[in-house]
C-alpha cells in the first residue's frame, strides 16, 4: 500500500489509501478506506516529492470515445495512403496539362487536378494527425492541454476486453496551500530558448520542453507536477 494526500473537490484533508493488491472491496466501512472514490475507477497522481506527499487528483467527469485505438490507427493509415495515391494522380494530371503545352485556361475555371490535390493534402494531414493520436493512445498515458480553459485532458485507457479506448477527462483539484483556489491542469513551458533584437527586447520564445502541471492561479510556486505515466491505465478498467 501507498499513502497519498487526497485533496479533491469534496476533501477535507483526509488521507487516501491506495492499494496495489489484495484489496477487492470497493468500499471498506469504519476504516474509512475508499477505493476509486470520486475518480470513478481511474487514478491520477502527482510526481512524488521528498518534501510533499503524493497527491491524488479528482476526475469529475470522464467520457469514453466508443472507438478502439487500434481502429483509429487503421483508419488513419488508410486515409493517409488514400491521400498520397490521390495526390499522385492529381499531380500527374497537372503535369500532363503543362507538358501538353496547352497551359491552364483560367476562363474555364480551376482545373479539377488542383481540387484533387487540395483534397489529397487535407487527407494526408488528417491521416497524420489521427496516426499521432493513435501512437499517443497506445502508450496508455495522460495528456494535459496547453489551453486549460477550452480543452480537456486525454488518456488511452485499457478496458476489460483488452482494447484501449480514448477517454476525455475533466480533472479538478483544490490548491493545498490556498483556500478556494482551484488548480488548473495544463502543460506549461519547462525549458525554452529566447530570441532578442538589437535593443535587447525579446522577440520570440521557442519552447523546447513542456511539463504537465496543476497550476495555482494565485501563486505558480504552488504548482504540482502531474505524473502522466504513473497511473493505472495499463490495468483493465471495468465497464
Amino acid at each position: 500500500m501507498t499513502t497519498a494526500q487526497y485533496i479533491g473537490d469534496n476533501s477535507n484533508g483526509n488521507q487516501q489509501i491506495r492499494a496495489d493488491g489484495d484489496v477487492t472491496a470497493s468500499l471498506t466501512k469504519d476504516g474509512g478506506i475508499n477505493i476509486g472514490g470520486d475518480n470513478h475507477g481511474v487514478v491520477i497522481t502527482s510526481v512524488p516529492r521528498a518534501e510533499e506527499p503524493r497527491y491524488t487528483f479528482d476526475i469529475t467527469k470522464k467520457t469514453r470515445i466508443p472507438t478502439p485505438a487500434a481502429l483509429i490507427g487503421v483508419v488513419s493509415g488508410l486515409i493517409t495512403i488514400a491521400g498520397f495515391v490521390t495526390g499522385g494522380f492529381s499531380i500527374k494530371q497537372l503535369v500532363d496539362v503543362f507538358v501538353s503545352g496547352n497551359g491552364v485556361d483560367l476562363t474555364s475555371g480551376t482545373p479539377k487536378g488542383y481540387w484533387w490535390l487540395l483534397v489529397s493534402i487535407l487527407a494526408v494531414a488528417i491521416g497524420i494527425i489521427g496516426w499521432s493520436f493513435f501512437r499517443f493512445l497506445r502508450r496508455n498515458v495522460l495528456r494535459l492541454p496547453k489551453r486549460w480553459w477550452f480543452f480537456r485532458g486525454w488518456a488511452g485507457i485499457k478496458e476489460e476486453n483488452g482494447r484501449t479506448y480514448p477517454y476525455s477527462l475533466r480533472l479538478a483539484m483544490w490548491c493545498p496551500k490556498c483556500k478556494n483556489q482551484k488548480l488548473r491542469f495544463q502543460q506549461i513551458p519547462a525549458t525554452w530558448v529566447d530570441f532578442y533584437d538589437n535593443t535587447g527586447k525579446r522577440t520570440k520564445r521557442d519552447v523546447t520542453k513542456w511539463a504537465s502541471m496543476a497550476v495555482c492561479p494565485r501563486d505558480e510556486a504552488h504548482s504540482i507536477a502531474v505524473d502522466i505515466s504513473g497511473n493505472d491505465f495499463d490495468d483493465a478498467l471495468p465497464r
